[in-house]
């Protein structure tokens, strides 16, 4: 029997594994209900009861709000100030740091969050229970696709992709300068026992991209390719989180340095599983793809049981395949099927 690391990085490798890895993301309410249901002492035993083979490292680079000040705003560590006392849809419940009147240098001589400014003492802690048995995958979240969102409002960032070009441009510039000195003080924290990077930005819909393929190329491509070259500079395999319609923009990422695609949802316009395998299964590991739409929530464990073993076929040889959920496991699951997707896991392991 394979220890998990092993099963994991052979997986990546696409090498053939006596079973599929797997992997573990829900809300804290279903683990807690799994915790109760399999009468296992914490959330450690209950990814040992299921045979999980990936460990997180858990890190928030996020920064206490300051304030309120005397009109009562809090300020977050982007500069946006936030009303709590004034409703959703107020004018001026946000008030925003940059403005169409906003120049470039404005953009630099913003007081941006710094890396130093975080504590990053308990990351090698977490590594080094892990690293020997298990798969470590963790990076600062880096969202900086919706985080420019959230700094100039979502409607003035399409607009201004646009309008003014240069003034987006610089704002992703600064917060990927920011995350990326905190990613390479994650790596250096870690030294050398993360396996796996792990990054996020959802660039999917249901039913396509959220932005034109050019609209990718022009301002997101080469700043996640920072990210990439930063985590292979340490040694890391890369995962890149985006849910939905993601299809038209993988070759890119493959190319890119994307060795892992997350959380792969199946019912999105060309995300079909089998069909990612046969496209790009010689060449990217996918890590979900278990349905959280229709399937999990709304079927038998007979059915999730068929389908863990559809996966199973038609990734035996080749490896590349992490098996998970197309999203967390939130209280719409049953919990029978949440077990029935890892017990028959395991029952085809030891079946051979």
């Amino acid at each position: 029997m394979m220890l998990p690391r092993e099963r994991v990085l052979a997986a990546i490798a696409h090498q053939r594994t006596d079973r599929a890895p797997t992997d573990y993301w829900a809300h804290d309410g279903v683990t807690q209900a799994l915790i109760a249901r399999l009468g296992v002492a914490d959330e450690e035993a209950l990814l040992q009861a299921l045979e999980v083979d990936l460990r997180p490292i858990r890190f928030s680079y996020y920064l206490p709000d300051t304030g309120p000040d005397e009109a009562g705003y809090m300020t977050n560590m982007w500069g946006v100030k936030v009303h709590p006392g004034k409703p959703v849809g107020d004018p001026t419940r946000v008030i925003y740091p940059f403005t169409e009147e906003s120049t470039v240098d404005d953009v630099y001589n913003h007081p941006w969050p710094r890396a130093e400014q975080l504590d990053y003492s308990q990351i090698l802690p977490q590594c080094q229970r892990y690293h020997d048995t298990y798969a470590v995958r963790g990076a600062p979240w880096s969202p900086f696709f919706h985080e420019v969102g959230w700094i100039i409002g979502q409607e003035n960032y399409f607009m201004w992709m646009h309008t003014r070009p240069e003034l987006v441009e610089a704002i992703i510039d600064c917060v990927v300068s920011f995350e990326l000195e905190v990613t390479r003080r994650f790596f250096e924290a870690a030294q050398g026992l993360v396996d796996i990077a792990f990054f996020g930005n959802d660039f999917g819909t249901q039913r396509g991209l959220v932005i034109s393929p050019a609209m990718f190329q022009r301002f997101f491509r080469r700043p996640l390719k920072r990210y990439f070259d930063l985590a292979r500079d340490f040694g890391c395999k890369v995962m890149k989180h985006s849910c939905g319609s993601v299809r038209a923009i993988i070759p890119w990422w493959i190319e890119d340095g994307v060795d892992i695609l997350d959380p792969v949802q199946v019912l999105a316009e060309g995300m079909d599983f089998a069909g990612l395998v046969r496209d790009f299964g010689d060449r990217l590991t996918l890590h979900g793809g278990i349905d959280t739409q229709q399937l999990l929530p709304y079927g038998s464990p007979e059915d999730v049981r068929a389908t863990v073993r559809a996966y199973r076929a038609l990734t035996r040889e080749r490896g590349g395949y992490i098996l998970l959920g197309s999203q967390e496991f939130i209280e719409d699951v049953p919990l029978e099927n949440i077990l029935a997707l890892y017990d028959e896991n395991i029952r085809l392991g030891k079946a051979g």
